[in-house]
């Protein structure tokens, strides 16, 4: 159903909105149009659990920039990511599995703020399936860690998600409340369509300077919350969130494998961001409820950003 809502009513409105706020008369630089910074996000299982399974591990990187006055939007934020998606050894799941996926992504999000919510739309072009060449990437941090008893991607019994090009959209509307003036909460919703069909609602809190950040965007496979003037702050800052998701497909999970998607899902984090010297550091952890009716427990997944401001 969301998906022929959206590719009959949504995607053509998103496409001619998009095509006119970038290209239209209405959208022009202020006198400097600038760089507002960047932020990466990196997540893998066995910093988490200390197991190599199902959201094995991803990494994402956003690049913003504003000074546009327009109609549609006030900034720009350019997003790149890649995704491994393993199945865990038949002995520990013998009921069905999740296939072998892996994912590269590179999308362009609109963000603005109307009536005190913050927003931000956009989608991004996906490529999955062995032509990516994360297995090979994979498979060589593997052998170099000398990781022998983790997920082996050369498995004979191993399904796979088929190469393939799908599109995927995401709309957010968030709002930022004040506790005091270290402190923040920040309640959202989102909403994603196309060829990932799911719904969130949740919340975030940020303790320390980080609340003072006016910029937010969202690692896709947390949630975790993230700004790029990471490096304008300095001191110790602790960020929480939880969400609850209503999911109906995954380009992870296509239709005719052995298991299905879980339709209610949770998802909680709790980190730690910080300074030292020249260095912005995050470390924390994600606790990621089943994605899948059947799997045998839930997964707890690490995150690590790092950033340098010389």
């Amino acid at each position: 159903m969301l998906k022929r809502v959206f590719c009959g009513y949504i995607a053509p409105i998103v496409f001619y909105v998009f095509i006119f706020s970038a290209f239209g008369d209405k959208v022009v630089a202020e006198e400097i149009t600038s760089y507002r910074g960047e932020v990466g996000s990196f997540t893998n299982d066995f910093f988490g659990d200390g197991h190599d399974r199902w959201r094995s591990g991803s990494y994402q990187r956003s690049y913003y920039s504003e000074g546009y006055r327009s109609t549609w939007f006030g900034g720009i934020e350019l997003r790149a990511r890649s995704e491994i998606v393993t199945p865990w050894v038949p002995s520990k799941q013998p009921e069905g599995d999740l296939p072998y996926s892996t994912l590269l992504g590179a999308g362009v999000f609109l963000h603005d703020s109307i009536l005190g919510f913050e927003t931000r739309l956009g989608g991004e072009a996906m490529l999955l399936g062995d032509a990516t060449g994360a297995e090979a990437v994979q498979r060589a941090v593997h052998d170099g860690l000398g990781m022998d008893d983790s997920f082996d991607p050369g498995r004979d019994d191993l399904d796979r998600v088929e190469d393939g090009f799908e599109l995927r959209f995401e709309a957010e509307i968030g709002r930022v409340v004040d506790l005091n003036e270290r402190a923040i909460v920040r309640p959202y919703v989102e909403l994603v369509l196309g060829s990932d069909e799911a719904a969130t609602a949740g919340v975030d809190l940020v303790f320390g300077p980080m609340s003072s950040a006016e910029i937010w965007t969202r690692d896709v496979v947390t949630g975790r919350l993230l700004t790029p003037q990471v490096d304008q702050i300095r001191g110790l800052s602790w960020v929480v969130g939880w969400d609850a998701r209503a999911v109906e497909s995954s380009v992870h999970l296509p239709e005719g494998f052995s298991v299905e998607l879980e339709p209610t899902q949770f998802r909680s984090r709790l980190g730690l961001q910080s300074s030292l010297g020249y260095a912005n550091f995050f470390v924390g952890q994600a606790w990621l409820s089943p994605s899948f009716v059947g799997q045998a427990e839930a997964q707890r997944v690490g995150m690590l950003s790092m950033s340098f401001n010389f």
